[in-house]
């Protein structure tokens, strides 16, 4: 190991210097961070194309991206073609540049496009099967994320007159609204609540005459909601970045404006049945309350996208979850009848999906097993950004029943309404991620409710209807080991339709298949990494190289002696929280005499290394420190200084303290 002690605190190494090599590896890294910023730009891209930075629009920079992607490959190839030639790296001019690696997963964007400079809102797709969604998709090794684009003809809400009803002498139809999603059909009354939308729950809706009199009245009602609804239809075929689109969408905005505008109303009326109607001004009236209340609704429905899951641009994918993302990934596939192998083939020979006749029928779920902790809400999240796909997530319990996991009841003002639960809102959202966590704590004859739905049938049979699932739709439980002691079995009818995964911790040390010899991984450490800010200025990659050379003795670094101190000291907590982490399972298995509740989870190792960077353990005097115990290093002090505390808001608290203090003695680092 040759490491250096560089006063100046400027980082470099032996793969920065003045030679071909040097310059493959640097335009490499620049064309992984160029690619990685255009998935980034065009999930932005699916979600508001209308977005700018500064000047500049997302599909200039999107175009501007691939340019400098396809130059910077251009000049890779030439140098790899220079150095076949020579047989040898050549010294070159090329200067030692800093760079920024981006946070989130090593993806390479492919594409399904005839033409590489169009964005996905400009071009038609091929539907991927199973109705799953189209667009362009991610690719994570071996495995293929359909990334679904946003679907144009989704369920919308719709004003629906009811049959025609005599009372006192006189005919009348009352107006409801409903939407119809998959097979749920989603009623809003006014002067009710929005309990349907979780964003906007508990807004109400405004109470309204939704009256129509008469024959002449409902037929004159339905044929201005024809118009409503072309105008609608109109505008929701509209393609974003066409050269028309902004004066169209401003053309239909202002036509279904006038709808609610008194003298365009009675316009639109009088090609109707407009001497029909005796009281014209009260009809007009109670129309435009409908038409408000009609368009209020959509717009919330619109706004409603709290539940797709934005990129955590501050989330490190490391190797090891980078991993455990594309096995998630190829198990999700294979819930949809997507066989990966055929998959792979498939878009690697033609970039086209597989046809339906391809693929299974979709099926089944997918469960991932791990401590808590170690990451899986986060991992399911990750995808659902990644994919584009709204996430559900739904609590289980011991005492749930199964008229729980369908409808909650409640009384709003003097009458019992039935609310869907979130597990029927997912199902009936096309696209959607239905999450149940702690899946195995459901009882067995509850779970089997969700039989017909994890099969081929994909639909709940309830005693007065069927909900269906709608297309696309996947299935994710969540669950603790359960070989932990007090943690139930996933009951056997769930587990006989399941893809289960693993997820643990990052593992501490591995096998270098390469030298046979053990060495310290980098996974958690780059975690630790974004919480000391004196290493901002190191980028990731950079990061990767001072690992190597200062814990495991391999290659060459030239770093100032704090940032040494402060790598060593970021391994010795990961040290201790391993200790812990193999203590608490060894307990929760029975296999240990140590007993310890609570081990140092991903949150713990990352509070520590920021309580360490906001302290600056590693040049401050230990001595000086409260609390502090000797012999304690920087590493057990920060441990010891954030989880210890923690021990004193649970039962068996006084139990982990004292299991801390024993592999605290031992002396880590």
């Amino acid at each position: 190991m040759r490491i250096r002690e560089n006063k100046s605190g400027e980082f470099m190494s032996a793969n920065d210097g003045k030679t071909i090599q040097g310059q493959k590896i640097f335009l490499d890294e620049k064309i992984n961070a160029l690619s990685e910023n255009l998935v980034k730009l065009k999930l932005m891209y699916s979600e508001n194309p209308d977005q700018t930075f500064g000047e500049e629009t997302l599909a200039e920079l999107i175009a501007q991206t691939q340019a400098a992607i396809s130059q910077l490959t251009l000049q890779r190839d030439q140098l790899r073609n220079c150095s076949d030639a020579i047989g040898q790296p050549q010294d070159s001019e090329l200067e030692n540049e800093e760079w920024e690696e981006p946070e989130g997963p090593k993806l390479e964007m492919s594409r399904s496009l005839k033409d590489a400079g169009d964005t996905p809102q400009n071009v038609e797709n091929a539907p991927l099967p199973n109705n799953c969604g189209k667009g362009e998709y991610l690719e994570i090794g071996e495995t293929y994320i359909p990334v679904v684009s946003s679907r144009k003809h989704k369920p919308q809400w719709e004003a629906i007159p009811g049959k025609l009803k005599i009372s006192g002498g006189r005919k009348f139809s009352e107006v409801t609204f409903q939407k119809e999603s998959g097979s749920l059909t989603i009623t809003a009354p006014p002067g009710g609540k929005l309990d349907f939308n979780e964003y906007f729950h508990w807004v109400r809706l405004e109470t309204i005459d939704n009256i129509l009199e008469g024959t002449a009245e409902l037929r004159a009602f339905q044929d201005i909601y024809r118009y409503f609804k072309q105008k609608s239809e109109n505008y929701e075929r509209l393609v974003v970045g066409k050269d028309d689109y902004e004066k169209k969408a401003q053309s239909l905005t202002r036509e279904l404006d006038l709808i609610t505008d008194e003298s365009n109303f009675f316009t639109l009326l009088s090609k109707c049945v407009r001497s029909r109607i005796e009281d014209q001004k009260g009809f007009y009236e109670r129309a435009r309350d409908i038409f408000k209340t009609l368009r209020f609704l959509r717009e919330k429905d619109e706004q409603s996208v709290g539940v797709i899951t934005p990129v955590d641009r501050h989330y490190k994918f490391t190797p090891y979850y980078r991993t455990k993302l594309a096995q998630f990934a190829a198990l999700i596939n294979r819930q949809l009848g997507l066989g990966n192998d055929v998959y792979r083939e498939k878009l690697g020979e033609s970039k086209q999906p597989p046809s339906a006749s391809e693929t299974l029928p979709a099926r089944g779920m997918t469960v991932v097993v791990g401590p808590r902790g170690t990451g899986k809400n986060k991992i399911v999240e990750y995808y659902s950004a990644l994919a584009n796909r709204p996430l559900f997530r739904y609590a289980c319990s011991p005492d749930k029943e199964e008229r729980d996991l369908t409808y909650d009841v409640e009384l709003q003002d003097g009458e019992v309404v039935r609310i869907p639960t979130r597990i029927l809102t997912a199902i009936s959202t096309p696209d959607a991620i239905l999450e149940l966590d702690e899946i195995n704590l459901l009882r067995p004859n509850v779970a089997k409710f969700f039989n017909a739905l994890f099969d081929c049938d994909r639909a709940l049979f309830l005693d007065d209807q069927v909900i269906r699932a709608s297309d696309g739709v996947v299935f994710v439980g969540l669950m603790n080991p359960a070989d932990y002691d007090g943690v139930e079995d996933l009951p056997d009818t769930i587990d006989d339709r399941s893809n289960v995964m693993t997820m643990n911790y990052p593992p501490l040390k591995e096998v270098d298949r390469r030298t046979g010899q053990e060495r310290f991984t980098i996974d958690e450490a780059l975690i630790l990494k974004s919480m000391v800010g004196v290493l901002d200025k190191i980028s990731d990659t950079q990061f990767e190289r001072v690992w190597e050379a200062v814990i495991n003795g391999n290659g060459y670094v030239n770093v100032t002696g704090d940032v040494i101190k402060i790598v060593k000291d970021l391994k010795n907590i990961l040290a201790i929280a391993e200790r812990t982490r193999k203590t608490v399972e060894a307990y929760k298995t029975r296999y240990g005499n140590t007993r310890m509740e609570r081990d140092i989870s991903l949150r713990g190792t990352m509070d520590a290394a920021s309580f360490y960077s906001d302290n600056h353990l590693w040049d401050t005097d230990m001595a000086s420190l409260q609390g502090w115990r000797p012999p304690w290093n920087a590493a057990q002090y920060a441990v010891a200084s954030t989880y210890l505390p923690h021990t004193d808001t649970y039962r068996k608290g006084r139990v982990d303290r004292d299991a801390l203090m024993l592999i605290l003695a031992d002396g880590i680092g």
